[in-house]
């Protein structure tokens, strides 16, 4: 007979205090009603359940976070300072639809500036999932570089201060992802708004994308540039 998934299984087991949960890019889908059901039935059909398994190579694209996802206001170190650019949600949801795994890399040196904790930074990054979801988008992994390699601030967390491999334009943000989610760089795009997001696309041998004039950083030639993430999100329909 029918089974309610929530009512007799995951509500009783959360009573226990026996229960675990974890964050998967893989295929997760209600199909509770007719119409849902049959997606699920159609999505089987085409190869697209199966295509997510953890065991093939996934694509991906990666998102610098202030000035591609959110508006860019100097150093963000509260939620409240978080503004979704337009049309953020339509354009992620747009590379969702093309199989791409949509991932930020960031770096928020305000951390080894002693200027934000990483309790606030999971605010923030809360935050973001939060609007983003309110507007039926959501982003499938968030990677940060807390470090930064110049001392002399005044609450600054002397531990981080060095020079790391994850910092961009250094790859380790795409290169930790990659193994996280077993994804083909090659197949993959870095996107941002600096010549930093540039140069870590380029060193994790993905293709890099610039958001914004081509002409506001020296970048290298041919680099594919665009006015903001949905119109990049768009061109790869064609």
């Amino acid at each position: 007979g029918k089974a309610d998934l929530d009512k007799e299984v995951i509500a009783p087991a959360i009573k226990t205090g026996k229960i675990y949960s974890y964050k998967t890019f893989e295929y997760v889908k209600d199909m509770g009603t007719p119409d849902r059901l049959k997606a699920v039935e159609n999505d089987i059909k085409s190869g697209i359940v199966s295509k997510k398994h953890k065991k093939h190579t996934q694509k991906a694209v990666f998102l610098d976070r202030d000035g591609t996802v959110n508006i860019h206001k100097g150093y963000i170190t509260k939620p409240c300072e978080i503004e979704l650019i337009d049309g953020v949600c339509e354009a992620i949801n747009k590379l969702h639809s093309l199989g791409f795994l949509v991932i930020i890399a960031t770096n928020q040196p305000v951390i080894a500036r002693g200027e934000c904790t990483i309790e606030e930074l999971t605010e923030i990054h809360n935050r973001i999932e939060t609007l983003l979801g309110e507007n039926g988008a959501f982003i499938d992994g968030i990677y940060y570089c807390p470090h930064h390699p110049d001392s002399g601030f005044p609450n600054e967390i002397k531990e981080l201060k060095i020079k790391c491999d994850c910092r961009k334009p250094q790859p380790g943000l795409l290169l930790k992802a990659q193994k996280d989610f077993n994804i083909d760089l090659e197949k993959s795009y870095m996107v941002g708004d600096s010549l930093r997001d540039v140069e870590a696309g380029i060193n994790a041998k993905c293709t890099p994308v610039f958001l914004g004039e081509k002409t506001a950083e020296a970048l290298p030639e041919k680099t594919p540039a665009f006015s903001s993430l949905k119109e990049f999100a768009e061109s790869l329909e064609n």
